[in-house]
């Protein structure tokens, strides 16, 4: 075979591959900011339908039903907004500001507030840094680890602490929640797309959750990982301090 032949051959295949590769994640882009309307606009008709009901007469079932709907439209707007970040922000480079992660985090704990009232969940925050990130990938972060937190958590005591410590070069926060301890064979395999840990049969999702967290504290120069005891997981992280 001609080696020249040969190398024109493979670069013209390398050239439609990443063509391809571009069209397929313009689509993708595409396809999240698509569906992240509909699910903003049903979101919203249900807090305006839940803010006409009078919780003391007769729709207390209805309210109950409209904000499992909206817990929903938060798992899904989630996992969209995930993906659309992914998408747009995956190749260039990070554009980080100050974070009061303070605010931020409490934020995230308001738009899960209807969950984490409806479980009765025991949520206690440290006194958390302000840091150098970019926002959207951040929230996305603190928002994946606190929904994975509340999906696997015990239903008989439910709890969730996140904490912080100052490392040498580093702050590590940490998103506790009391439940089964995940196996330590699973716990680096729950970083893939699409893994999950054992037990987890009555979650719904894609896997995604703790590949698109990875991808994110990676690309700050960071670490995560997962421990686990007889009290449930931690999840921690760092991020440059």
């Amino acid at each position: 075979m001609d080696p020249h032949a040969e190398t024109v051959r493979l670069r013209t295949r390398i050239a439609q591959l990443e063509r391809e590769k571009a069209d397929i994640e313009g689509f993708a882009a595409l396809a999240a900011h698509e569906l992240l309307t509909p699910v903003v606009m049903i979101d919203a008709c249900a807090a305006t339908v839940t803010d006409r009901l009078d919780s003391d007469g007769h729709h207390a079932q209805s309210i109950q039903d409209l904000d499992m709907m909206r817990r929903g439209c938060m798992h899904s707007r989630l996992l969209v907004e995930t993906l659309l970040h992914h998408s747009v922000l995956r190749d260039r480079p990070l554009e980080p500001r100050q974070i009061e992660l303070d605010v931020l985090v409490a934020e995230c704990l308001a738009l899960l507030g209807p969950e984490l009232r409806a479980r009765g969940v025991n949520v206690r925050v440290a006194p958390l840094p302000a840091v150098e990130a970019e926002p959207p990938l951040i929230r996305s972060v603190f928002m994946n680890l606190l929904v994975n937190a509340l999906k696997y958590g015990s239903r008989r005591e439910p709890a969730v602490r996140i904490s912080v410590e100052r490392e040498p070069l580093a702050w590590r926060f940490a998103v506790h929640s009391r439940g089964a301890p995940i196996p330590p064979e699973d716990r680096d395999s729950i970083f893939e797309p699409r893994r999950r840990g054992r037990g987890e049969r009555r979650a719904s999702g894609g896997g995604l959750g703790l590949a698109v967290c990875r991808w994110i504290v990676e690309r700050h120069g960071g670490e995560i990982g997962c421990t686990a005891d007889e009290d449930g997981n931690r999840f921690s992280f760092t991020l440059p301090a």
